[in-house]
């Protein structure tokens, strides 16, 4: 076969090829469901997770996601500098429904994350589906 048939049909074979359970925003974002999410913090020590919600409801009755980092939204700009060391790794980002998630990933993306993984539903869709939080008041 001419190397340009080959090289074509490699890029066809992995363009087709999607991740089940993850699909990808025109935000440079991807998303997941909690299902799916709650498989890849068992499967990865390279999972960062950011929880946006503001600090009372991080700290709240709700509770938050296990190893959860509160990065709230309203201050999550200024605090870039300290998520930098997590720019190269799979960041999974929730808040409280999936709009303030949602508008965190974008901005994640935006500053450079490579790796964004937006939480569907956000907390409440994290409880929904029956997965446990920790509180630490």
């Amino acid at each position: 076969m001419r190397r340009s048939v080959v090289l074509l049909m490699i890029g066809l074979a992995t363009a087709s090829c999607r991740t089940v359970g993850v699909s990808h925003t025109l935000g440079g974002y991807s998303e997941v469901a909690p299902t799916v999410a709650s498989e890849m913090m068992l499967d990865s020590q390279q999972v960062v997770v950011l929880d946006v919600r503001p600090a009372a409801a991080f700290r709240g009755p709700d509770g938050h996601i296990a190893g959860a980092i509160n990065a709230p939204f309203e201050t999550i700009e200024r605090q870039l500098p300290e998520l930098l060391p997590y720019q190269n790794q799979t960041v999974l980002v929730y808040g409280e429904t999936s709009t303030d998630g949602e508008v965190a990933a974008k901005l994640l993306t935006v500053a450079g994350f490579r790796n964004v993984v937006h939480i569907a539903g956000g907390i409440k869709g994290w409880m929904d589906k029956g997965y446990r939080t920790v509180n630490t008041q």
